[in-house]
């Protein structure tokens, strides 16, 4: 599976578990029971989003003036939470990449001003000195 066709399976798990108020686990086996395989890296990029959530929050709502977290859309906020951690733990994923995909997201699932939001805040992140996390 292209990496773009596992973002989108990630995103729709994320976005299911975040609706729904419930971890990813669940959500990621009722998946495999009704549409099959989850692909390798969606899930990595579910249970990272997952571990990461607090910290990508607080990074998020420091970029994103005007715009609490907890305000945005759920499927902004998806978005956003995908992006961010491809941008901080994801080593062979350049930042520009992920804006970029994220924006392709928000065109296909959000409103009309999404993609510039979604872009607009990630941009501001990666011009905070976000770098990538340091792996141990």
């Amino acid at each position: 599976m292209s990496r773009r066709k596992a973002r989108k399976q990630a995103f729709l798990a994320l976005f299911q578990s975040d609706v729904n108020e419930c971890p990813v686990a669940p959500v990621v086996e009722r998946w495999r029971s009704y549409r099959g395989d989850f692909d390798g890296y969606a899930l990595r990029l579910v249970r990272g989003v997952e571990a990461e959530k607090d910290d990508l929050d607080v990074r998020l709502g420091n970029v994103s003036v005007g715009w609490p977290v907890h305000r945005m859309s759920a499927v902004d906020r998806t978005i956003l939470r995908l992006a961010l951690y491809e941008m901080l733990y994801v080593d062979d994923v350049p930042p520009e990449v992920a804006v970029n995909e994220a924006a392709e997201l928000a065109r296909g699932f959000s409103g009309e001003e999404s993609p510039v939001f979604v872009s607009g805040v990630l941009r501001g992140a990666g011009g905070r000195d976000l770098g990538k996390v340091e792996h141990g």
